[in-house]
């Protein structure tokens, strides 16, 4: 019957629209979980592009002093072996 048809396309429209709202939930939770980890402690309050923006800035920020310091630790060691062989 007609009545039959509405609820199943009712059914699936709800089935469809609470995968969405967990989708949804899953990417905010995500992004309030950046922006904890995030230097700036304001960042809690910025809206998601934002949080976004600074946690890929970050993260750059990031690599760039693990690059730094992986040729700092190389530096160090050569050092270290200059002296080892006197």
């Amino acid at each position: 019957s007609m009545q039959h048809l509405f609820e199943k396309k009712r059914r699936r429209r709800e089935s469809h629209n609470a995968v969405e709202r967990r989708r949804r939930d899953t990417i905010n939770d995500r992004i309030a979980e950046l922006a904890t980890l995030l230097p700036d402690r304001d960042a809690v309050k910025m809206n998601k592009g934002v949080i976004l923006k600074k946690s890929v800035d970050h993260i750059r920020f990031l690599h760039e002093k693990l690059s730094e310091y992986q040729q700092h630790i190389q530096e160090l060691e050569s050092l270290l072996n200059l002296y080892r062989v006197q």
